[in-house]
């Protein structure tokens, strides 16, 4: 699975280091996808994206899909939209996405997540449509 909506693996690759470094510093136990660079062999790109197509971007957190996006176009319902099929695919229960923001301090990233997820979340149980 792409990144998000992104068009180079290389930027890509280092904003979602970056932001699985800063929370594993801050305390949880977060760690980035594997990163296949573009001249790797086909069959290893191939059994890698086997292998962690459907993991996220940040691994490690428990019911917590994470997918990370450093495009400079802003489109929360696509990357959500992902993020959630993700999550459903891995039987995770929240999805979010982490919106890079240029020239920002990596803790100044937009974390974007349903509000039904957010209710989950805190821990609350919200209501079927």
């Amino acid at each position: 699975m792409t990144a998000l909506g992104n068009t180079n693996r290389g930027v890509h690759n280092a904003v979602t280091q970056l932001v699985s470094a800063h929370l594993a510093n801050s305390g949880l136990p977060a760690s980035p996808r594997p990163y296949v660079a573009p001249r790797a062999k086909l069959s290893d790109a191939l059994a890698a994206d086997l292998e962690h197509a459907h993991d996220g971007d940040v691994r490690g957190l428990d019911d917590l899909w994470i997918g990370v996006t450093a495009r400079q176009s802003f489109r929360p319902w696509d990357d959500l939209d992902r993020a959630r099929v993700g999550a459903d695919i891995t039987g995770r229960k929240l999805a979010a996405f982490v919106q890079w923001r240029a020239a920002r301090r990596v803790g100044d990233a937009l974390v974007v997540m349903s509000l039904d997820d957010l209710a989950r979340l805190l821990g609350g149980d919200p209501p079927t449509r």
